[in-house]
């Protein structure tokens, strides 16, 4: 595992030789430049800088280092081979994907199997804060926001049609025939939701009900493809400004099987994070009979049980989502625990099931038409604790606390700074705890663009 206390320190010193071996011909090697951007739940990622010289000419190219994480896993198994075989067999073809150049599957080298890839110069939207509230997607126009869900779509079909026997791809498992695509799945996620429970005797009723609904109403699929698995825009890596997809990303949940799973859980994926944060999709966002259609219009092939693939991603999710709750709460991170079986996916399995609902849906908070608080408690050095009020969009600064607020902000004073200059990534700051926000995440997402006006203000009332 990458020491947490001197990452960079060990990357270096570890990396240094290992990539000497790699690039005999390379002299002067160096790695610099790393970062650690905070993306994923699943693997760990770090951006670098590697320079050399090779013939007399200084040689430089930006990096991506992917590795297993050995604590606090999302998934119980990681083949993280089969992400570097897919990227490698896929270059090439009609989908787009970095180039990947080693593969180090000797734990002894870094503490965790790792491979490193090309880094491409793009943007993403990025799923916490969730994009349909700020980053990339929330700032642009309906017309890029389109442009951006049917290239990531249309990257989704040729995904799903790729000659996957061709690139030689099946030691994804080829699936056997009649209903076997399909038991494989359901089996793989049952072995899952018996991995995520810290006791036998763990019940998530929604889930539950809905494995079973899955196993009786099991079909043959019309045909076997290669699905990403985890086909979503927060995936997609396009280029600024006109949104082009550069590169489909993050392959650790690929699977052959029946391509309908991946147009689901595209449309479900969107769904979760509009409806988790209390958001609104915005405008622009195609819906799903829009976004099936178009998928057959692509692919040429009709969509025949895509509310059995519904089922199946809020299921699919809804497991990973306790799985990342479980993993945050080991790691000292505080952790609603209502939400292991009352969220947007069992939520959702409940309406399209006809079952009992496993709790209530918060309320979406319009900020221009309600009256919100926010209180930031900034610790240490500089520190103080102060509170937005935000009359219906009309927004003042406050010392001190408030009652009952609507959404509370905890974090260091450094790190707050940090996190508005960028030296501080958001969501590494959030998955390691450095930042804690309860309550309504969507009212402060709503008043981000104030947020970041008054904190630059004296609390002494309205700015």
């Amino acid at each position: 595992m990458i020491n947490r206390n001197d990452p960079h320190g060990r990357i270096v010193s570890k990396l240094v030789p290992w990539l000497s071996e790699k690039m005999p011909e390379a002299v002067k090697l160096s790695v610099s430049d790393i970062q650690k951007p905070g993306m994923g739940l699943s693997n760990e990622t770090y951006l670098l800088k590697l320079s050399w010289e090779e013939k007399g000419k200084q040689r430089a190219r930006d990096l991506v280092l992917r590795s297993v994480p050995v604590e606090h896993r999302v998934f119980p198994d990681y083949h993280l081979s089969h992400q570097f075989c897919i990227m490698k067999a896929l270059k090439g073809s009609r989908v787009p994907v970095p180039e990947v150049y080693w593969l180090e599957e000797d734990e002894s080298v870094l503490g965790s199997q790792f491979y490193l890839m090309e880094r491409l110069d793009g943007t993403m939207p990025k799923d916490y804060p969730s994009y349909h509230g700020s980053g990339i997607y929330f700032e642009s126009s309906p017309e890029d926001r389109a442009r951006m869900w049917w290239g990531s779509l249309e990257t989704v079909a040729e995904i799903n049609r790729v000659d996957w026997r061709r690139l030689g791809l099946d030691f994804l498992g080829v699936p056997g025939g009649g209903t076997g695509p399909i038991d494989r799945q359901i089996a793989y996620w049952e072995r899952y939701y018996a991995w995520i429970k810290d006791d036998p005797s763990e019940r998530h009723p929604v889930l539950e009900q809905a494995l079973r609904w899955l196993r009786e109403h099991r079909y043959k699929p019309e045909r076997v493809c290669l699905c990403w698995g985890d086909a979503r825009m927060g995936n997609t890596l396009y280029r600024v400004p006109d949104f082009a997809v550069l590169a489909a990303l993050d392959w650790e949940m690929a699977f052959l099987g029946d391509p309908e799973a991946d147009l689901a859980w595209f449309i479900f994926l969107d769904r979760y994070l509009s409806e988790e944060y209390s958001l609104h999709r915005l405008d622009g966002s195609p819906d799903a009979d829009e976004t099936i259609r178009r998928y057959e219009e692509i692919t040429e092939w009709k969509v025949r049980n895509y509310r059995f693939n519904e089922v199946f991603s809020a299921v699919r999710f809804g497991m990973i989502l306790v799985s990342v709750l479980k993993k945050m709460k080991r790691q000292g991170i505080p952790v609603n625990e209502e939400m292991y079986r009352n969220n947007a996916c069992t939520r959702h399995i409940a309406g399209l099931l006809v079952l009992p609902a496993p709790g209530e849906q918060k309320k979406i908070i319009d900020i221009k038409e309600a009256t919100v608080t926010v209180q930031f408690n900034l610790s240490g050095p500089g520190g103080s604790d102060w509170y937005i009020v935000s009359d219906r969009g009309n927004a003042s600064r406050h010392s001190g606390s408030i009652d009952n607020p609507t959404c509370t902000v905890r974090a260091s004073a450094l790190d707050w700074q940090a996190l508005q200059t960028g030296e501080l990534n958001q969501i590494e700051a959030w998955k390691t705890g450095r930042l804690v926000v309860d309550g309504d995440l969507a009212v402060m997402i709503q008043l981000k663009d104030e947020i970041s006006r008054l904190q630059k203000a004296p609390a002494c009332g309205q700015i």
